[in-house]
């Protein structure tokens, strides 16, 4: 069973001759025409969505566009409408038949031979506003510009510069401009690389220590050297290497989680009272009991990660007498003030040897 056809159907067909001297759209267009265009000596009026169905791959003003440039170059004639969806066009040499009585045109003429005319600034606001066409790109394409006879003067400068400016855009398409996107070539990733000033700028308004970030840049630099190389985005990777940091440093300072010796000055903190308050204990007798606390541990120099829970657990255990109880409207009290631990029911080798008030 044969094969269907890779060819549509429906095709256009223009002159390869023709192309080469006029360009390729105006032979399409110009091969499209002759389908609809009547005998030599008639005005023949052309809607513009007709022509469209069969050239469908263009829009309705580049179709406009493209039958201007075949006015200038006199390959066919055009006179005004009334409907701007139609088109009166022509390919006779002599219009003594127009019925409007134009005249033939042999030739273009450049807007410069009427010095008179000049397109009106509603029709440069309409470029502008409804195509976004530059009004200094207006200016430059008027002095190009061919006025020529068979149709409306502002019409023909609306296709001339809506033809340029595609054309232009096409250009630029083609070899976009350098200057579009400047691209810095970015800083060597070695030892001696640097953030940028806008990665050090975010680091400043985040209240981090720019001498901080400083210190850590060399391993910053050390990590991503041993991977092969910086990420593509290595000043965002660095504010938040140094973001990371700066937060574990800021939280070892109030929070350390590293074995210490106490110093001989330790005060704990005022949640230490709050906790022990909670608990029946005054803040004095707490207070009473801190000097033999930190004596203790100074001559054990043993280290210990958190001195706040130990002193609190020492002073629970201290106050949890019934001595305590008694002098403070009963509630716990400081042990040994009960008979149990009274100091002549207890030995000299007990009281030498008990340390579980350190506890």
């Amino acid at each position: 069973m044969p094969s269907a056809s890779l060819i549509p159907d429906r095709q256009l067909t223009f002159s390869p001759e023709l192309a080469e001297t006029i360009g390729l759209e105006e032979a399409v267009l110009l091969q499209a025409l002759g389908n609809h265009l009547n005998s030599a000596e008639d005005w023949t009026p052309l809607s513009l969505t007709k022509l469209q169905k069969t050239l469908s791959f263009w829009s309705l003003d580049h179709i406009a566009t493209l039958i201007a440039k075949l006015v200038v170059l006199g390959i066919i004639h055009q006179q005004p409408s009334r409907d701007p969806n139609v088109v009166l066009l022509s390919t006779a040499a002599d219009m003594a038949g127009d019925p409007q009585g134009s005249t033939a045109i042999s030739a273009p003429t450049t807007y410069h031979g009427h010095p008179d005319w000049q397109p009106s600034d509603d029709l440069i606001e309409l470029l502008v506003l409804n195509h976004g066409i530059p009004r200094t790109f207006i200016d430059r394409a008027q002095a190009s510009f061919m006025l020529s006879h068979g149709s409306e003067a502002e019409t023909q400068f609306r296709q001339h510069i809506l033809a340029r400016w595609r054309d232009t855009q096409r250009q630029e398409a083609k070899q976009p401009s350098a200057l579009a996107f400047e691209i810095t070539k970015p800083a060597p990733f070695d030892r001696n690389w640097t953030p940028s000033q806008d990665a050090l700028d975010i680091l400043a308004q985040a209240d981090i220590d720019l001498l901080f970030a400083e210190s850590v840049r060399a391993e910053f630099i050390l990590y991503w050297s041993e991977r092969g190389g910086p990420p593509k985005e290595v000043n965002s990777r660095f504010v938040e290497h140094v973001r990371r940091r700066w937060l574990k440093h800021t939280s070892q300072m109030y929070y350390s989680t590293e074995p210490t010796r106490i110093p001989s000055n330790w005060q704990p903190d005022t949640s230490v009272y709050e906790t022990l308050r909670l608990a029946g204990i005054e803040q004095a007798d707490a207070q009473a009991l801190l000097p033999e606390f930190v004596m203790y541990w100074l001559d054990s120099n043993e280290v210990h990660t958190s001195w706040n829970s130990k002193f609190l657990q020492h002073v629970k255990r201290q106050c949890h007498g019934p001595g305590y109880g008694e002098q403070h409207g009963g509630k716990t009290g400081r042990r040994g003030a009960g008979g149990g631990h009274r100091s002549k029911d207890r030995s000299l080798s007990d009281d030498l040897t008990d340390t579980s008030w350190a506890n």
